[in-house]
């Protein structure tokens, strides 16, 4: 992947993982694999993480798998981009097999197909690259405020969701376990990709992908002559964003 690319999505992914408000803690009530389910997807759209982390695993130790828990004086910045992801948010249970205290569930996710998101902003980051050098910028530093927009300022995101119409539905697998009598969705990648529908994931369309691989091309071809080393650059920036999402998370 070019170094350019990768640096922007891994902060523009990690300002979406780390979305959301709540706590944790709250008791599920849930008394059925299909309860659980219901109650965890709808607390999921409706942003109540205190019940979704009490339905799923969530939290483990002091992160989290999907949407973060961060500080109530920071969360507000993330909530627009949260709710643009989950709004369209639906699901129906297809069936369930239970044996025992284990279940699994074959379930049908919609929701909006945001597998552009990402790529669209990147392209529009590298149009934005190319027209400031053509005025002089500096372009070492402008992409480093770049990669600072795309980690504190997740509502530029926003446009980017609601422009998306398209919707899909998938058929995933949801494995749930019962301890001390209560259910339980065992989160993987793969459904919080789905429940988040595709977005950040690297799995543009046919349509962005050619234009991405062009940009990517002019990156390439262009960079040195700027003189811009990104390969130098690359590792402090990832620690930043390494630094940053720490932060969110603790």
């Amino acid at each position: 992947m070019n170094p350019f690319k990768q640096i922007i999505s891994t902060s523009v992914i990690c300002a979406m993982l780390v979305t959301g408000c709540g706590a944790d803690g709250a008791k599920a009530r849930a008394q059925t694999p299909e309860d659980t389910i219901h109650t965890a997807l709808t607390a999921l759209r409706e942003l109540d993480m205190e019940t979704f982390n009490a339905c799923t695993n969530n939290k483990k130790g002091d992160k989290y798998l999907l949407f973060g828990d961060l500080l109530k004086d920071k969360a507000q910045a993330y909530l627009p981009l949260a709710e643009a992801m989950v709004s369209n948010l639906s699901w129906e249970i297809n069936s369930i097999e239970e044996t025992g205290d284990t279940a699994i569930a074959n379930v049908t996710i919609h929701n909006r197909d945001f597998s552009n998101v990402i790529g669209d902003y990147i392209a529009d980051m590298i149009r934005y690259v190319e027209e400031q050098h053509r005025i002089g910028a500096d372009i070492s530093l402008l992409i480093q405020n770049i990669i600072d927009e795309a980690l504190h300022n997740p509502e530029l995101l926003v446009p980017y969701l609601e422009a998306c119409t398209e919707e899909f539905a998938a058929d995933v697998t949801v494995n749930l376990s019962r301890v001390d009598g209560i259910w339980q969705i065992h989160l993987t990648d793969s459904l919080c990709e789905t429940l988040l529908g595709y977005a950040g994931f690297d799995n543009f369309s046919e349509d962005i992908e050619p234009f991405i691989k062009a940009a990517e091309q002019f990156l390439n071809n262009n960079l040195k002559r700027w003189g811009v080393d990104l390969e130098k650059h690359a590792g402090q920036w990832f620690e930043q964003i390494g630094n940053t999402v720490n932060n969110f998370l603790h």
